[in-house]
């Protein structure tokens, strides 16, 4: 006999409990995601400000600004992934079907307890250079590498002594088995999330290298002028005092200035000279009291404000030196 339908008062609790599970199975894969990409933009812009001697967090940006900026970052590390994720996938089931052929072959399963035992030499390692025990692995990339290799290989020869078992016998004969391959998943995981870390830092300080040699070059220009005098460099940037006159706010101008990031409330500006031992940055807010003009200049190929030292002229910026 079939079952007694549910009373209609219970009818809408059923209903409402099924649509939640529907929507946090969409809202929590979509909470990971925006949360890995606010994390690794934010590690690549701290790095981009770090390099003009910044700190990203003084400076006030929104979420969304780390998690736009975190799409090129993010790009060519979800391609390799998804490449390795694909060629792992064939392996697998290829190697499976060989396995399966062969499954009485003492020299596979010695292969599998071999491939076993390096990976847990490589994890080993990892693990005693990350609670620097020892220097036994190099530090940098090579580290996270190790403990995602380690687990790999680990996963691998589990696997191949799964495959080499005969086709009556369940897949995972005991729980140790199933905890080694968990334990590789978590483990493998963590080595890509400390990679796409460092990646992203890496990114970061490479864009500010080329921001930096481009400055100089750069079409858009910027024109600050403020109410009040502002602490400058003069041999970074041209200043011009206007003098005071009836219904005029903004008294001083200052030129050769390029931006480095605009947000809603405030622009980062550094010279266009700025270098490593001479640099420099302005963080002006917007308000009443200064005035941003953005202007496009070309032209700059082939002539001689191209060269910054040009003739040994020491030129703030190729505005200057057009004049």
């Amino acid at each position: 006999m079939s079952e007694p339908a549910p009373p209609l008062s219970q009818a809408p609790s059923i209903a409402v409990d099924k649509w939640i599970g529907v929507v946090a199975g969409i809202v929590a894969p979509t909470t990971v995601i925006t949360g890995l990409c606010y994390y690794f933009g934010a590690a690549s812009q701290r790095a981009f400000f770090a390099y003009f001697s910044l700190n990203a967090d003084a400076l006030g940006f929104p979420t969304a600004y780390y998690v736009l900026n975190s799409v090129e970052v993010l790009y060519p590390a979800l391609v390799i992934l998804f490449a390795v994720a694909c060629g792992a996938y064939w392996i697998l089931t290829y190697g499976r079907r060989v396995l399966h052929r062969n499954r009485r072959s003492r020299l596979a399963r010695r292969t599998g307890w071999t491939v076993i035992a390096a990976g847990a030499v490589l994890t080993a390692l990892a693990v005693w250079a990350v609670l620097g025990l020892d220097y036994a692995v190099p530090s940098g990339a090579m580290v996270p590498v190790a403990l995602g290799l380690g687990a790999v290989l680990i996963a691998a020869g589990t696997e191949v002594l799964v495959a080499l078992r005969t086709e009556g016998s369940p897949r995972f004969a005991t729980s140790a088995e199933l905890f080694t391959l968990l334990f590789s998943g978590a483990t493998l995981v963590l080595a890509l999330f400390w990679l796409t870390n460092i990646y992203a830092t890496s990114y970061g300080v490479d864009r500010a290298e080329h921001a930096a040699q481009d400055l100089w070059a750069k079409k858009s220009v910027v024109v600050l002028e403020t109410v009040d005098p502002v602490v400058i460099p003069p041999n970074l940037v041209k200043k011009t005092e206007h003098d005071p006159q009836p219904g005029q706010r903004f008294r001083y101008r200052y030129e050769c200035l390029r931006a480095l990031a605009v947000t809603d409330d405030l622009w980062v500006l550094v010279p266009a000279r700025w270098t490593i031992e001479n640099g420099y940055a302005l963080i002006v807010p917007i308000d009443e009291f200064s005035r941003i003009n953005v202007a496009r200049r070309a032209g700059l190929v082939g002539t001689p404000a191209a060269d910054w030292n040009a003739e040994n002229k020491k030129w703030q910026c190729p505005e200057v030196a057009h004049r």
